[in-house]
């Protein structure tokens, strides 16, 4: 787990030193006047008070209100909406502006997409940041009244607020409302209600009136009401028989009226009628409406209609064919049955049966066939090659060496395959198949190793070799053939002589005795030997003579 929140917001070393600032007397109020979102880079973004832009702003424009929380005094809350027509980013983070434009708070957000319209997907989206300060006076309070996105807070505030308070609508005929109480009986004023002694008085008058369901039928004096309506003649009249009366059909009242057979078609001003009846601006908001005779993909408006995926060309999420070339954020400049992403010539586009090529700026640097991955360029990893399902061969950089290196194979007339190892510096090693198919493998340095074989010879790390040659180990062969040492052997002492003495056997001289005389010539003179032997094998040997 990362060691800071994923979300927060904090206020930068700016912000703290304008708020400071106001807050030192005489000091200058904070305005906040914008606010900016982006997309932190497509990574989440941990911001710190040191931050003075967001990773990569995307959006930007004045914050649509700033406020104090009801609840908490000490937090100011301020909004910036997004409308539904602007869009086509991810949000990652958001920042605060004052109005010198510079970074007063800012904060990391989970991503959300804010899409087009025109991508299939819009909405309206408010970016909401709280900011907790030891005062709220230091900061201008605004409200954009043309744009507010009401939340279930801002609608149980207002409410509450409103429950408290005595501003609240009169009643009328039509809407609800707070209503005056009247007990008297005289006014023609609609915003008040009569109470029940109102009521007492018109029911005790009302009862002294006539009943309507007697239809007259309780009237005291007949002729005295037809006097005193001033009806003269007309209340005994045949008035369906006698000219100029209104059942006769010849009135104007009668002959001047719209009949009910004519369904309006008798109406001398038509436009004037609608406008008298206010019903102008539904007549031409109906001119702009769908005609029930259109029709969508075939289907008619007069009832509701289901789309399928077929009946507007689109590919059905369950998948489907599409015909032509793919772009992904951008048009398609590949053509055929290809796929681009991001620009219109990087993606990949099918060569033939079983055959994929890939494609960077319009470049062809490699394919997919069913015999692996083809390259045309150099393939660049930081981590590990490896090749093989069971045991694996691993090409591994340390990324950490003085010199690249690599392995190369080439060839020529001479040297048909060369496996070669080198670095900047040149060649460490190769090893090299001959034209007479033999092998040579040769290194440009030295080998250490604690036993090297060669066919069926062995040369071990302190120097003895082992082979048919010697018959084995050559220290045993160099012990048992060479001389190691050459010595005298014990000493030893001839019989009298007489002038001429031979001692045989490889033996030496190493002293002579006589009797006092310059020759050799009686009993008592005598020489002093010793054999000369030689060290072979472990075991002294004495020379033989020849």
């Amino acid at each position: 787990m990362p060691a800071f929140p994923k979300f927060k917001t904090i206020i930068t070393d700016y912000g703290k030193q304008r708020l400071i600032a106001a807050m030192s007397p005489g000091g200058t109020k904070l305005t906040l006047t914008q606010m900016a979102v982006g997309d932190g880079g497509g990574n989440p973004t941990n911001p710190d008070t040191t931050s003075t832009a967001l990773v990569n702003e995307v959006w930007r424009a004045a914050v649509n209100s700033v406020t104090v929380d009801k609840k908490h005094p000490n937090i100011i809350i301020v909004e910036l909406l997004i409308p539904a027509e602007v869009g086509g980013f991810w949000v990652r983070e958001a920042g605060i502006y004052d109005e010198f434009n510079k970074l007063v708070a800012i904060c990391s957000l989970p991503a959300s997409e804010k899409p087009l319209l025109e991508q299939g997907s819009g909405r309206a989206q408010t970016v909401r940041m709280t900011l907790i300060v030891s005062d709220t006076s230091i900061v201008n309070i605004t409200i954009d009244s043309t744009t507010i996105m009401a939340t279930n807070e801002y609608v149980d505030n207002s409410l509450e607020e409103h429950e408290k308070s005595r501003n609240h609508p009169d009643a009328t005929l039509t809407d609800k409302g707070f209503t005056k109480l009247y007990s008297g009986v005289t006014s023609i004023d609609e915003t008040m209600a009569a109470t029940p002694k109102a009521v007492k008085i018109a029911m005790d008058n009302a009862s002294a009136r006539l009943a309507k369901e007697r239809n007259l039928a309780d009237l005291t004096n007949i002729p005295l009401a037809r006097q005193s309506l001033q009806l003269g003649n007309s209340a005994t009249l045949n008035v369906g028989t006698t000219a100029n009366t209104v059942a006769a059909g010849d009135d104007s009242r009668i002959t001047g009226a719209m009949q009910k057979s004519q369904n309006g078609a008798d109406i001398p001003n038509k436009p004037l009628f609608l406008q008298n009846v206010g019903l102008t601006k539904t007549v031409e908001q109906a001119r702009n409406a769908v005609p029930s005779t259109r029709k969508v993909n075939g289907k008619a408006l007069t009832t509701d209609i289901t789309l399928t995926s077929g009946d507007i060309g689109a590919l059905p999420v369950t998948g489907g064919k599409l015909n032509g070339p793919l772009g992904i954020g951008t048009d398609n400049a590949l053509g055929g049955n290809s796929i681009v992403f991001g620009d219109n010539d990087t993606g990949f586009k099918w060569h033939s049966d079983g055959v994929l090529g890939i494609y960077a700026n319009n470049a062809l640097v490699g394919y997919i066939d069913n015999s692996g991955l083809h390259m045309s360029v150099d393939v660049l990893t930081n981590g590990a090659i490896r090749a093989g399902n069971g045991k694996t061969l691993t090409l591994l950089s340390g990324n950490n060496s003085a010199l690249n290196a690599g392995f190369s194979l080439w060839g020529s007339g001479e040297r048909p395959t060369v496996i070669e190892l080198s670095d900047e510096q040149g060649w460490h090693l190769y090893s090299q198949r001959n034209p007479d198919g033999s092998i040579t493998f040769t290194v440009n340095g030295d080998i250490t190793a604690n036993t090297l074989r060669a066919g069926e010879a062995v040369y071990q790390n302190n120097g003895d070799i082992f082979g048919s040659a010697w018959g084995g180990w050559l220290s045993n062969w160099v012990n048992n053939n060479f001389v190691r040492a050459v010595r005298l052997g014990p000493q030893a002492i001839s019989g009298g002589l007489w002038r001429d003495y031979q001692l045989g056997g490889g033996n030496v001289v190493t002293g002579f005795h006589t009797d006092g005389s310059w020759e050799m010539e009686g009993d008592d003179d005598k020489v002093y030997y010793r054999p000369v032997q030689f060290l072979v094998g472990g075991t002294w040997i004495t020379a033989s003579s020849v």
